[in-house]
């Protein structure tokens, strides 16, 4: 039995902080008993983001393969050699299979010394001297062409580094292999296809693969990337996203019975992560299957993770198309759900079994979780959502389900999905996201401390600390790791968590930050992939109890109030801090500032109000006692110029260490509580020039409640932990 510490101990720790004054003592009671930790709690989760699959973990080192990419011949290049001439054109007729309809067709006049296409694969085919590359094409000609092709691997300056030939070529559709061995090192080579002599051929399928793949597998995975994911010992991965499950809009979504058998009848998609103009040519990130779910599952048997599918739920993404599957429609979608755990599970003799050992795994994959949508909210998820329960619980109740909270925590979509789970909506286990700064996540460390033991149990699915500047670095990691002390230290709770995303592929990033970076050739680890190593390696069975005394953080909001601006220009009047029927602070014109501490700014007294004219970021005036909590603070203020709104403040040390309500932030688009570190969720609104707003701020223990006009824009409990 692993557990926290194999003694009883006390350890005195300098207390740190800005008054320090007593020791912090830490106590472990070895003795004592406490939760115990899932086997699933730590885990990955993949998605096709930054071209994570193809281009990534998928080994194939040829793009756009199949010519099914939007611009049919994005990253091909017509290549002549000597005094060859000839056309290439797209066809669609007769194709390989349906689901693959277009091939290249090269009609060559003059072979000269070779007539053809070149590809660079995903920036520049790596190659190393020595190694062997599987080089895999299908091919037809229609006019009796008795010539052969020839294959190339070359340098960018046209060194050839292998090269072999393909004879015999049928008039239907065959699969043609060639082993090549590289004579160099390369980080840019290019594959190039050439016909000798005049004639039609048609070409499709046309893939080379690096014969060391993860475990030497033909459509393998690239061997140094699943070493990475090996190295975390995860108890889970979670496929394929994320996003992608719900995709752009319906037919852009991701459906498992596209992605098996082979890879040539399996039917491609293009990747909702494009991040370009998807109506110009080369404007999609394409997806081509080639990773599919026989290989997520047989990639989770080899690393030792339990299988996490999630599958769609009958909706698109809900920040893109928002469309949704009628309910008298959705029997198809729940049909996908129930014949996946066929797929994974089932025996030989059913369908989707007898598929799976025809893929060559005849063994069940002891799929145990399976998640419903992804991010999804509101009405039209809580409609949907008990139709895959029902379904799926009457036909396999020994299958785990996870729901999902929303994209977001402690927000209005999170509350309505949890009201709905604490109302009667089953729910094994709820998804909830968290991308946050690093003060969030140490102050959140104790989230779920208070959370009903009663209630569904938690899968933290998706989190990563966002500096402003989104890079991967110690003090986001090091956050991490203090709020999963608390996952830990709450395991009757959280079952299950996992770091987002996983891969980047340096040049082709459409989020950051990331955990495992990547080129042609390299593998870079994070700080926070650290971090996940140590957890994984280091899962504890049971959690132990233990108490720190002496913690000079407090749970109350303690601090200052303010006013304040950014890039604007305002007037502030009748301001008053009540703690109860006490008054703690009235403004008073009449005395100036008397009171009042300036910052920044061009602050006066005007008409009776305190007017700020500056355009600093932030200009800002204090006041009141750094004690101070339980406290209400009214006042009225009016915006007289600028681009913004207003910057109030409340619980605040000094101008560094701040807190404050931001009214009509963001280019006067939304308001929002913010303190060095943290952000809440925004919420849309602007202020008008020249009207008078009431404003109202309730600070009761570790709860915030912020008015406008009398309407509540915020009520925020305990997002962050100051220092007093």
């Amino acid at each position: 039995m692993k557990t926290l510490s194999a003694l009883a101990i006390s350890l005195l720790l300098p207390a740190t902080g800005l008054h320090a004054a007593e020791p912090l003592v830490w106590t472990i009671d070895t003795a004592g008993s406490g939760p115990v930790v899932s086997p699933v709690m730590h885990g990955i989760f993949f998605e096709d983001i930054n071209y994570a699959a193809d281009g990534g973990l998928y080994s194939e080192l040829v793009e756009n393969r199949s010519f099914e990419h939007k611009n049919g011949m994005h990253a091909w290049t017509e290549t002549k050699r000597g005094q060859a001439t000839g056309t290439t054109s797209l066809e669609a007729d007769q194709p390989i299979h349906a689901n693959n309809p277009r091939y290249l067709r090269m009609n060559v006049m003059v072979g000269g010394e070779g007539y053809g296409v070149s590809n660079l694969g995903y920036g520049g085919i790596p190659l190393t001297t020595g190694e062997e590359y599987r080089f895999v094409l299908h091919a037809r000609t229609l006019e009796g062409y008795a010539g052969s092709l020839k294959v190339r691997l070359e340098s960018p300056d046209g060194a050839v580094l292998a090269e072999g030939k393909i004879e015999g070529i049928k008039a239907n559709w065959q699969r043609y292999k060639l082993a090549l061995t590289s004579s160099a090192d390369s980080a840019s080579a290019r594959l190039v296809v050439m016909v000798e002599a005049p004639g039609q051929v048609d070409i499709d399928m046309v893939s080379l693969f690096p014969k060391k793949t993860w475990k030497g597998r033909e459509n393998g995975l690239r061997a140094d990337l699943v070493q990475a994911l090996a190295d975390l010992k995860p108890g889970f991965m979670r496929f394929p996203g994320g996003c992608i499950v719900e995709g752009n809009d319906l037919p852009n979504a991701y459906r498992w019975k596209d992605t098996v058998g082979d890879v040539s009848i399996r039917k491609q998609n293009w990747n909702r992560w494009t991040n370009e103009d998807v109506n110009k040519p080369d404007g999609q990130y394409h997806q081509t299957y080639g990773l599919g779910f026989y290989e997520f599952f047989q990639l989770c048997e080899d690393i030792g993770a339990s299988p996490v599918p999630v599958i769609n739920c009958g909706m698109s993404c809900q920040f893109q198309a928002k469309q949704i599957v009628p309910l008298d429609q959705l029997d198809p979608w729940v049909q996908d759900a129930l014949d996946l755990i066929e797929f994974a599970n089932g025996a030989v003799t059913t369908k989707w079994g007898k598929l799976r050992a025809d893929m060559g795994h005849p063994e069940p994959f002891h799929m145990t979780h399976l998640g419903v949508g992804n991010e999804q909210w509101g009405e039209g998820y809580f409609e949907r959502y008990p139709v895959f329960y029902q379904a799926l619980k009457k036909a396999h109740p020994e299958i785990t389900l996870i729901t999902t909270a929303g994209p977001g925590v402690d927000d209005a979509n999170w509350r309505f999905a949890w009201e709905k789970f604490h109302s009667g909506t089953p729910a094994d286990i709820v998804d909830e996201h968290y991308y946050r700064p690093p003060a969030w996540f140490l102050d959140n460390a104790g989230r779920y401390d208070s959370y009903d033991r009663k209630g569904p149990k938690v899968f933290a699915g998706e989190f990563a600390a966002h500096r402003q500047d989104r890079k991967s670095t110690l003090d986001a990691a090091v956050s991490e790791a203090a709020f999963m002390t608390g996952l830990l230290a709450n395991a009757d709770v959280v079952t299950m968590s996992c770091y987002a995303p996983l891969f980047a592929r340096e040049g082709f990033v459409q989020w950051t930050p990331d955990l495992i970076w990547f080129d042609q050739k390299r593998v870079m680890t994070t700080p926070s992939y650290q971090v996940q190593a140590m957890f994984g390696n280091n899962r504890p069975d049971s959690i132990v109890p233990s108490e720190i005394k002496g913690n000079q953080f407090s749970e109350k909001y303690t601090g200052r109030i303010g006013l304040g601006t950014w890039s604007s220009k305002a007037e502030y009047k009748d301001v008053v801090v009540r703690q109860g029927e006490r008054v703690l602070f009235a403004s008073d014109p009449e005395t100036q500032f008397g009171g009042w501490e300036k910052k920044a700014g061009n602050w006066s007294i005007r008409e009776g109000s305190f007017a700020q004219d500056g355009d600093q970021q932030p200009a800002l005036i204090l006041a009141g006692d750094r004690t101070w909590t339980d406290y209400t603070l009214n006042l009225q203020a009016k915006k007289t110029g600028g681009k913004e709104g207003f910057l109030i403040l409340f619980s605040t040390a000094d101008e560094k260490n701040r807190c404050w309500w931001n009214i009509g932030g963001w280019g006067n688009t939304a308001h929002a509580v913010e303190y060095p570190g943290y952000e809440s969720p925004h919420i849309k609104g602007r202020v008008d020039t020249g009207r008078w707003y009431d404003i109202r701020v309730e600070v009761s223990g570790n709860e915030i409640r912020c008015f406008l006009d009398n309407q509540l824009i915020h009520q925020i409990k305990r997002p962050f932990r100051q220092k007093v």
